[in-house]
């Protein structure tokens, strides 16, 4: 995400949650999936946001190859667009961050 360019250091993170319990259509215990939501803030274009969800995607599969040598496993990724109007944020690691 920061080989883009596109953000700062500080509005960078990651969570991680595992499900103990979930279900797959056919129900085989080997399925597998990682659903991965990336939130971000207004202002970047259409092109921007496309180069990203590549790059981040292009990474997770290249890093979880094995997995798809495999029948059972799911691999996804939205990007979802935070309504500025509706996001509340505060954050002192970005003035740090920035050297000032």
């Amino acid at each position: 995400v920061l080989d883009t360019g596109l953000f700062e250091t500080g509005a960078v993170r990651v969570r991680a949650f595992r499900a103990e319990a979930y279900a797959m259509a056919d129900s085989l215990p080997e399925n597998a999936f990682l659903d991965m939501s990336f939130r971000i803030g207004t202002g970047r274009s259409p092109d921007e946001k496309k180069r990203t969800g590549e790059a981040v995607f292009a990474a997770v599969s290249e890093y979880l190859a094995g997995l798809f040598e495999t029948p059972h496993f799911a691999l996804s990724l939205e990007i979802r667009e935070i309504d500025p109007e509706l996001s509340w944020k505060r954050n002192a690691i970005h003035p740090r961050l920035r050297g000032k």
